[in-house]
């Protein structure tokens, strides 16, 4: 059963707004924050994205639209396809790089 917008009821009164992914027109938005997580989405073109960095927690990441290549300082190196979700320690520096044109959202433990 698909759920209709109009049947979503609200349960805690601190959230504020839907965020419709496709609508968004920035490259990067912070869609939500608080004191315990962050949630960006990214619009990248082919062959750009985040270069070395890292975090002081966990992160993951969701790939709505293309495909990533991450690389982890440990020498792994992964690929994410349209609709993969990874969670991972982003205490460990790691890049983002799309392929071909991609939409990601990620998300960071504060």
């Amino acid at each position: 059963m698909k759920l209709e917008r109009k049947e979503v009821k609200v349960i805690n009164k601190n959230v504020s707004k839907f965020i419709n992914i496709d609508k968004i027109k920035e490259s990067k938005k912070i869609i939500s924050s608080n004191g315990k997580f962050k949630a960006i989405y990214f619009s990248f073109e082919e062959n750009k994205g985040l270069p070395n960095h890292v975090h002081n927690g966990y992160a993951s990441i969701f790939v709505y639209e293309g495909n990533v290549k991450m690389e982890f300082e440990t020498g792994e190196k992964i690929e994410l396809n349209k609709g993969d979700f990874m969670p991972f320690d982003a205490r460990i520096k790691h890049n983002v790089i799309a392929t071909i044109k991609s939409k990601v959202l990620v998300t960071i433990s504060e």
